[in-house]
């Protein structure tokens, strides 16, 4: 290949590496605005996004879901919402996100796998092998809270011990 045929095609590819955000799920500035209803946000500690995922995480003011979201205390009760395509925001008593999955799936196969889905699937695509420890240990205490919005295949789970918030999206 000569040196001419190089550098027109760095010249031809270089553009298309620069596009913000091309073939993205989610654009953080988006998504911040889109939270923003949901979280008291503080910074970004973590953004990523591809055309299959989106894995963010952020300080968060204080670590508390808005009462915009719906409440839940009950998996039946989170079912009829997730049913209408409304978020929920899941208060049950020690429980963690993996165990509200498992009881979603034993009372509706499909909306369980839906959330398992949400939160494993960016964990592959967009999720450093350090975010992913963190992740595994929010995922599995009970002192996270879980919010689940079928309709955006999103999971956000926030951790009060450390005013932190993970936002998983997932298109698989």
């Amino acid at each position: 290949m000569t040196v001419a045929r190089i550098l027109r095609w760095v010249m031809m590819a270089v553009p298309l590496a620069l596009l913000p955000g091309c073939g993205a799920l989610d654009k953080e500035d988006q998504l911040r605005a889109e939270l923003a209803d949901w979280l008291y946000l503080a910074e970004t500690r973590y953004f990523a996004s591809k055309h299959n995922c989106t894995v963010a995480v952020f300080d968060v003011a204080r670590a508390e879901v808005r009462t915009v979201v719906p409440r839940v205390s009950s998996v039946e009760t989170a079912l009829l919402r997730i049913e209408k395509g409304e978020p929920v925001f899941f208060r049950t008593q020690q429980s963690t996100p993996n165990e509200i999955s498992q009881a979603l799936m034993s009372k509706n196969l499909q909306k369980g796998v839906g959330m398992l889905t949400a939160g494993t699937g960016p964990t592959t695509g967009c999720m450093t092998d350090g975010i992913a420890a963190g992740y595994y240990r929010i995922l599995t205490s009970d002192e996270t809270l879980t919010v689940y919005d079928s309709a955006g295949e999103a999971l956000l789970l926030i951790y009060p011990p450390e005013l932190l918030a993970i936002f998983l999206r997932s298109s698989l």
